[in-house]
């Protein structure tokens, strides 16, 4: 330890003499500051400064030059392939931003920025922002000075370069891309996908929607939004980053999986010659529970599903019999029964059809994501039913009329074992004897879905329904009140009513199918791209590309053109402007895919916005032009909302305060209920407004994976819903009943209200904490917090947990259910389970007198923001936010297989490790690395200081 000790001293030591050194040689070599440039212009371009001088001598004769500060600025990337068109911003001394105009000079190879500036003297120094999307952004103090080689020059002139450092997320995504190309190499193979946790996904504490920026900028173009070749599973924030690479060279997928950030590849092998023994050993222990979602995904590709249609299968997990099935409802639903009008007062919540089901098959995502049949909506309703006669296959559309006040209920179902006999009546082969049998079950039903989707689901049952009919299965036709408890798909009530079924009175209605190619659908995305440059032109307003204050809004990517899905005018859009949804800035809105096609351009200027709206017309190839909103998510805009409640507003498509305490209530159970990989969150909604859609697509939860349930109660208030937390390794399940009360304010933009309090609440897993509390004091316009409590917080058995998602149990809804039960610990269920197993029937617990176990929150934010509450007895602890290990090269493995999926000699597995902190090792490459940042930074002054920059300027 002590020889140790020595020699990090001793570099420690060498490498200060060489610091101060390098300072005095720097500071003789240059007659420049750190701030500013005061160069001569001895090596100015002559042809460009005869031109500045003759404008000089010009303006000095007209006695009209005024001082303007001129900056230059030179921007480079860590990745020197991305040419990206930085945000540039300048302050003054005192935090005022300036308006400034700024020109890309190509001979100067940097941005010269030009502004008005009352009171600039010689020296005078400014705050020079720069920001690009995948980069950290930087600040430098820049002074401005005369042009002391020409007194006739009276501008103020000072430049700075910027070396731009990738975030820790771009970098992961450019270095995952990078390695994945290596081994599959994508320039040969036919078509490239990727499947990802990335986005929603935290690194660090924050969103990865930069990892997405990485593998887009890093692959060549190979991938990109409009080929929708890129899938991202519906994650929630404590998920690993994972990576899935695949190459489909003929009928052949070869994939190359990274587990959690790693850059050495868990798995690199086959995905179409798959037997049960490979899958078995080597890819689900390697890949884990996702394990069918990659590849059933990925041949679902191989086979030609559309790409809408993928992105909803990555939405819920997987490719299988239930996804093409509810994909074939769909089908059904509008050839039969095409959709109507739906109310005319402009409801945002209004949808052409609703629906009633029961969660747990996978079909209940698909007409949830592609008919935009959401539950914050009121669109849906849905929990456990089979009591009546309802079954998890089954679901009830509801198309309303709300001229005549009446509907049509259409019942349909799909029959497994039917499909299934119908598969091997038609091939010979058994659907599920092995998951070569299963991939190949998906490619005939993919092949049905296209050609016969009849086949594959029944019309069960066509009912003409009230409003009473109506209000009784979903709670209210009314979507803003709930009028009596849903019965949901109650089969028993439905049948009971005595309607006459009309399934056999059924019309076919004709679609036209478009032919349009991908080039002529990308020409769709430049067309409007380049139109709204025209639009914002006549207003004197000129677009940048790249430019982070436009947001592209649009329906493309949901809705669908003559039956032809619209993906590729994402990358048409790209090309133009470059906006596209990694970087926040090209945002596809959820909309039913048969809804039109728009776009709306919305730029953010001076803490407003401006939207220009344009829709496709099919028929002309023209767009229909409005000078205003169709999304009015863009009122949230001027406030830089997070980006993950950005992409839950998204998903419930427009943005209202009735869905701005949904991620105040994700938030505290992300910081009370924080998991492991191996639990589960599921959340039954009981009084469904908006902050519904925002929680259930944070938290990860939906119906088709039967861990969402929406119950619409008409008693339940400020107890908005039931959160669980299953627990698959001990088979135990924690209840919570979550009771809020909103924020209040004292004035001003709720919309920015909010956002300054997600941005605060986010940073802290205690809101109580005296940081949280010290940093809400100082949120304008706040009077109090939000208060979340927990009414009841226990552990249930299943048989208690089904009596839950079921309604309740006889005359108890789920929440005074719940409220019934006796309030256990986790070891209480335990050893309740234990008993249970060895005959023993006792329920063992706890109870108050009135059998409802309290959670009292402390005392809430004092002053100007009073009742933040978030901490309930029996809470877990924990952190969240941290996705995984850093990034790491060091010392790793792989498992690797070759063409054929067998492992290959020497690899068993890869880890992630990191230096010892106090090695020799480490001590000696951190002060290697320091000596070499001290260098580069020193050439970097040396060169800076010289006069061609500033001189170049002087024109």
């Amino acid at each position: 330890m002590k020889n140790r000790t020595i020699k990090r001293n001793m570099v420690l030591l060498v490498l200060a003499v060489l610091f101060t050194l390098f300072i005095c040689g720097s500071a003789s070599a240059a007659d420049s500051s750190t701030t500013g440039g005061n160069g001569t212009g001895s090596d100015l371009n002559q042809s460009l400064q005869n031109s500045t001088n003759s404008a000089l001598q010009l303006s000095s004769q007209n006695n009209s030059h005024v001082v303007d500060p001129i900056i230059g600025v030179k921007v480079g990337y860590e990745y020197s392939s991305d040419s990206i068109n930085p945000e540039i911003t300048v302050k003054d001394s005192k935090g005022a931003k300036i308006n400034v105009t700024k020109t890309y000079d190509m001979a100067f190879k940097g941005y010269r920025l030009s502004f008005d500036y009352d009171g600039a003297v010689n020296g005078t120094k400014f705050n020079v922002t720069v920001s690009a999307p995948g980069y950290t952004t930087q600040s430098q103090m820049i002074g401005v000075f005369l042009n002391s080689a020409n007194a006739t020059d009276t501008n103020l002139y000072g430049s700075a370069t910027f070396n731009m450092n990738a975030t820790a997320a771009y970098k992961l995504g450019r270095e995952v891309t990078k390695k994945a190309d290596q081994l599959l190499n994508f320039s040969k193979a036919d078509k490239v996908l990727v499947i990802t946790t990335a986005g929603l996904a935290y690194l660090n504490g924050t969103t990865t929607e930069d990892c997405l920026e990485g593998i887009l900028n890093g692959s060549g173009g190979k991938i990109s939004y409009g080929q929708g070749n890129l899938l991202t599973f519906q994650s929630t924030r404590t998920d690993p980053l994972d990576f899935c690479f695949v190459v489909m060279n003929g009928n052949s997928l070869t994939a190359a999986f990274f587990k959690n950030g790693s850059l050495a590849p868990a798995y690199k092998g086959t995905f179409s010659a798959i037997n049960q023994t490979l899958w078995e050993k080597t890819i689900v222990p390697t890949l884990g529970d996702e394990a069918f979602g990659y590849v059933s995904l990925a041949n679902a590709w191989k086979e030609g599903l559309s790409t809408d249609i993928l992105r909803q299968a990555a939405y819920h997990g997987h490719v299988c019999l239930g996804t093409i099935s509810g994909q074939a409802m769909i089908s059904l639903l509008l050839k039969y029964y095409p959709p109507g009008v739906y109310g005319d007062d402009g409801e945002l919540e209004a949808t052409s059809y609703r629906a009633v089901s029961v969660p747990g098959n996978s079909d209940d995502d698909a007409f949830i994501y592609s008919l935009d049949l959401t539950s914050g909506k009121r669109s849906w309703v849905g929990y456990e039913t089979s009591d009546s006669g309802a079954a998890d296959n089954m679901v009830g559309f509801i198309r309303w009329c709300a001229s005549t006040n009446t509907g049509t209920l259409i019942i349909m179902a799909f029959d497994e074992d039917k499909v299934v006999q119908a598969y091997k009546n038609k091939t010979g082969l058994i659907a599920y004897s092995g998951i070569a049998s299963e991939l190949k079950f998906n490619a005939w039903l993919i092949n049905k879905l296209e050609n016969d989707p009849d086949s594959l689901v029944d019309i069960l049952y066509v009912f003409n329904i009230t409003a009473e009919v109506h209000n009784n299965l979903t709670g209210g036709v009314d979507s803003k009140n709930v009028v009596c408890d849903a019965l949901g798909l109650d089969m028993d009530y439905i049948l009971g009513l005595g309607l006459t079924n009309l399934v056999d009175q059924k019309n076919a209605t004709n679609y036209t199918t478009g032919n349009l190619t991908e080039d002529q659908i990308k020409q769709i995305g430049i067309d409007a791209a380049n139109k709204a440059i025209e639009l914002f032109a006549a207003d004197g307003i000129t677009l940048e590309k790249d430019d982070p204050n436009l947001t592209v809004f649009t329906s493309a990517g949901y809705v669908r053109v003559n039956e032809q899905v619209m993906d590729m005018v994402f990358d048409g859009i790209y090309d133009v402007l470059g906006s596209r949804l990694s970087r926040a800035t090209l945002l596809s809105q959820h909309n039913a895919r048969f809804n039109p096609l728009f776009f709306q351009f919305t730029l953010v200027q001076n803490g407003t916005y401006i939207s220009k709206t344009l829709t496709y017309d099919p028929e002309t190839g023209n767009f229909t032009v409005k000078n205003e909103s169709s999304c009015i998510i863009d009122q949230v805009l001027p406030y830089d909302p997070p980006y993950d409640v950005l992409m839950a507003w998204l998903w419930h498509n427009h943005v209202c305060g009735g869905s701005t305490t949904g991620y105040l209530i994700t938030d505290y159970v992300y910081d009370n209920f924080p998991i492991s990989e191996d639990e589960q969150y599921s959340y039954v909604s009981t009084n469904d407004i908006c902050r519904d859609d925002i929680l259930s697509y944070l938290l990860g939860v939906s119906a088709g994976s039967g861990t969402y349930y929406n119950q619409r109660m008409e008693s339940a208030g400020s107890e908005v819903g039931i959160i669980s937390i299953y627990d698959s390794k001990t088979k135990t399940r924690r209840v919570a009943i979550l009771n809020l009360t909103s924020p209040k304010f004292s004035g001003g933009n709720s919309y920015e209200n909010y956002i300054n309090l997600y941005k605060v609440l986010q940073k802290y897993d205690d809101w109580n904490s005296p940081e949280c509390l010290a940093e809400l004091a100082t949120i304008p316009n706040l009077i109090s917090g939000p208060s979340i409590t927990r009414t009841v917080d226990t552990w249930v058995t299943e048989e208690e947990w089904q009596a839950i998602i079921s309604g309740g149990n006889g005359s108890l809804n789920a929440l005074e259910y719940i409220k019934s039960l006796p309030v256990r610990t986790q070891a209480d269920l335990i050893s309740l389970l234990n008993q249970n197993q060895n005959g023993t029937h006792n329920q063992n617990g706890t109870q108050n007198n009135n059998g409802t176990a309290v959670v009292e929150a402390p005392d809430g934010v004092q002053g100007n923001s009073q009742g933040i509450s978030s901490s309930g007895t029996g809470s877990a602890t924990g952190s969240v936010g941290d996705s995984g290990p850093t990034v790491s090269a060091a010392t790793q493995t792989e498992v690797t297989t070759s063409d054929e999926g067998t492992p290959s000699a020497g690899g068993n597995a890869y880890e992630v490790s990191k230096a010892a902190p106090n090695s020799e090792e480490s001590d000696l490459n951190y002060a290697l690395i320091a000596l070499g940042a001290v260098l580069c930074g020193g050439l970097l002054v040396v060169g800076f200081f010289k006069g061609s920059i500033l001189g170049f300027l002087r024109k």
